[in-house]
């Protein structure tokens, strides 16, 4: 607060100019601001010309949500002094919380200017450009407000946030615009990848692999997905593959050191752990938990042991078997503070040989010799970055340079897939360092369970919801999810129990009665789901069209062929995979509708092919598993 200072004391009835200034202190300190208003309205009659009077009266406005008062005091505050910060800065958070996003932006960014530490500045231009709709403006904000206080939770949760919001709008545009593009199936097939949908990721990969100008590391991702389907005939083909296009790709090189640990020559695979790591840590490092992934813990114990023994011998690096030990990928201080040292120190080379460390697999390398020129490279090495950055683990220079590729219409698609990649690694990175800081936030824990959710890790997903709810038993948001979780990880008593329970005081709640509906669905009893499904109509509206497909589904299980149709119907908006399209189609053949079927299948296999998993927590979509494709 601005308090201007005071000599008198507080009388009953207050006249004099400082008697009203003591008066508002007074007020203010008991949390009175409706008085301390009052007050400052008075003295700021007695004297109109001193800008730090209607600041604070602008300041008590704001306390008791009077916003447009506030506005209107704020404003005559800075006609007469235009750089004063403390009415910038509440300027422009009012105009943020009254929503005129784009008129609150120059006020903070005066306030940003006036004083550069202040991170509520920074935290404010952020939320005003993302109201105003550029994201990546309100990333760099929020990413500035980090680097000013990197303790404070807040500031972590928003950029984490944001970049999620940016994984959203590039898929919104790839999909829009680049749907033949090699780069919309070869995001798909990562993102089934990640969810460890191995099957359809498989199958992903194979159409974009067919595609011109398909992504590097393609081959290699796909040669692991293989792995998990227990095809190592099939990997080694895509690593080789992978290998002839780029001979020093790192990634075809652990898919081979992964099919020798499968097959028993453990020996052979710490030797190429160990080349690799010689050749850049960051991405043996970024990767370890790819080659991890589905191994036996007793052949887990095994590869330790022989990688111990090297360390021991001097050939190996202690920190290989750390990272092998504990995925330190996960851990953001320890990624950041690796890209950051190196950039110090390659800020003033050339970059005439980055191309050369790309080549040979030296991505930490590359990166360093080209981050310090993000904004002036040419387009060749700007790729060259993209691709270097994400590979070692330099996930904000990848996305700053994945900005760049996407801003060249030549290069839109390959920079948003990019640019995706490297928010979603971005946003898991900010999330947890929210979480850890503020680890009594059950906010945090729920946010960082829908995530896991929404790839599919369940098991870690329920563990943040369990988190949430130790420190917040009644916690809808962690009641909510965790019952989705179990639901989706097939624990359907466990997922009943959790949901009844959350229904004992939240009886109306439309998302809850949503879900135990859902739940009733999976366990087929029908009658049982409909009653909750019809209390959860009114749901938030991104959940409505699910709601409305499981009515669907539960209306075609018993037999009323028309009214499934109709509620079918109103969830096609939000078919994202087509198989809302199919159930609909097989009921229109059911009564005669072959050409209206024919449309249905045609739109679902459209939308499959076209179906991009996105980042964003949303409610899972499991509803009529047995009538779908």
């Amino acid at each position: 607060m601005l308090c201007l200072p005071c000599g008198l004391l507080l009388s009953q009835q207050p006249e004099g100019f400082e008697s009203l200034l003591a008066a508002a202190q007074e007020a203010q300190s008991r949390s009175d601001f409706q008085a301390a208003a009052e007050y400052y309205r008075k003295a700021v009659a007695l004297h109109p010309e001193i800008p730090e009077l209607r600041t604070n009266l602008g300041l008590m406005y704001y306390q008791t949500e009077k916003d447009e008062q506030a506005a209107v005091a704020f404003r005559e505050a800075l006609r007469l002094k235009p750089e004063l910060f403390v009415p910038n800065l509440f300027l422009g958070l009012d105009y943020v919380r009254l929503k005129r996003f784009k008129e609150a932006v120059p006020y903070l960014k005066r306030a940003a200017r006036l004083k550069p530490t202040d991170t509520q500045a920074q935290l404010g231009l952020g939320q005003a450009y993302a109201g105003a709709g550029d994201n990546r403006l309100a990333i760099a904000s929020y990413l500035h407000a980090t680097e000013i206080a990197r303790q404070d939770p807040d500031g972590w949760y928003h950029l984490g946030m944001s970049y999620l919001e940016q994984v959203e709008a590039d898929a919104r545009i790839l999909l829009t615009r680049h749907k033949e593009s090699a780069y919309v199936p070869a995001l798909v097939a990562d993102n089934l990848s990640d969810e460890q949908a191995f099957a359809p990721a498989a199958e992903a990969y194979k159409r974009a692999l067919l595609l011109p100008l398909c992504p590097a590391g393609s081959h290699a991702n796909y040669g692991f997905v293989l792995i998990h389907l227990r095809d190592l005939a099939g990997a080694e083909r895509e690593f080789d593959a992978e290998l002839k296009r780029y001979p020093g790709w790192l990634m075809a090189k652990l898919g081979f050191a992964r099919l020798q640990w499968e097959q028993g020559a453990t020996e052979e695979a710490a030797n190429g752990i160990q080349e690799i790591s010689k050749t850049d840590s960051g991405f043996l490092r970024t990767n370890i938990a790819t080659l991890k992934a589905g191994v036996a813990q007793s052949k887990r114990s095994e590869l330790q042991r022989i990688l111990e023994q090297k360390v021991a011998a001097g050939d190996l690096s202690a920190d290989v078997v750390s990272a092998f030990r504990v995925d330190s990928s996960s851990d953001p201080n320890l990624q950041n503070a690796v890209g950051k040292q190196g950039i110090a120190a390659a800020s003033s080379k050339s970059t005439s040989v980055a191309a050369e460390f790309y080549a040979a697999g030296k991505y930490r390398r590359c990166s360093d010799r080209l981050a310090s020129q993000v904004r002036t490279l040419p387009a060749g090495q700007v790729r060259l970055l993209v691709v270097c950055a994400y590979s070692t683990g330099d996930y904000e220079h990848s996305f700053q340079a994945a900005q760049r590729l996407a801003a060249s219409v030549t290069t839109e698609d390959e920079g948003l897939y990019w640019e995706t990649k490297s928010a979603q690694k971005l946003a898991s990175e900010a999330l947890e360092r929210a979480s850890k800081m503020d680890s009594g936030s059950p906010k945090l824990h729920v946010l960082l369970g829908d995530l896991y959710r929404q790839r599919n890790l369940f098991p870690d997903a329920e563990h943040e919801y369990q988190k949430a709810l130790t420190l917040a038993p009644n916690d809808i948001g962690a009641l909510f999810g965790l019952s989705l979780a179990l639901l989706a990880d097939n624990q359907l008593d466990q997922a009943f129990n959790v949901a009844q329970t959350a229904l004992q005081n939240n009886v109306n709640d439309p998302e809850l009665n949503a879900v135990m509906g859902e739940i009733l669905y999976a366990r087929n009893d029908l009658s049982g789901a409909e009653a909750y499904l019809n209390k959860s109509l009114n749901t938030k509206p991104e959940y409505v069209s699910h709601v409305h497909a499981l009515l669907g589904s539960v209306y075609a299980k018993t037999n009323r062929t028309q009214e499934a149709i109709a509620e079918l119907k109103l969830a096609l908006s939000d078919d994202k995979d087509g198989h809302i399209h199919y159930q609909i189609g097989r009921l229109y053949l059911k009564v005669g509708y072959r050409n209206l079927a024919d449309e249905a299948f045609e739109i679902s296999n459209r939308l499959r092919s076209e179906g991009l998993n996105r980042a964003a927590v949303s409610m899972k979509q499991t509803s009529a598993g047995d009538e779908s494709q």
